[in-house]
């Protein structure tokens, strides 16, 4: 479960790097603005997936426990590791879509 959440999690950081590179070689300085504001709404679209991913995992160990198929320890241990890779995972995208920020382009 462990490897593929972070997998998954790692995916859509890698993607989003992708969409907000390919978005910065099409940009020329006079639009720098309006390419960070399209990169950060880029960012939110991966955040939201990397939301969503985690709401799977939960709901999963949520009726595993109710399931009785997970410990109580299992479970926790599960859904704390689920929410502290989501956030690793926002954390970078939140990085790497600071680099494009106009300042930083325009440098």
């Amino acid at each position: 479960m462990d490897t593929k959440l972070k997998r998954r999690t790692d995916l859509t950081v890698q993607s989003f790097s992708y969409v907000a590179g390919k978005l910065a070689q099409s940009a020329d300085q006079l639009l720098l603005t309006a390419l960070y504001e399209q990169i950060l709404a880029e960012a939110e679209k991966h955040r939201s997936a990397l939301r969503l991913i985690q709401r799977d995992v939960v709901d999963f160990v949520n009726e595993g426990f109710r399931n009785k198929t997970l410990s109580e320890a299992r479970f926790r241990r599960i859904r704390d590791t689920a929410s502290k890779t989501v956030e690793l995972a926002q954390d970078a995208i939140t990085r790497i879509a600071s680099q494009y920020a106009p300042q930083k382009m325009a440098a």
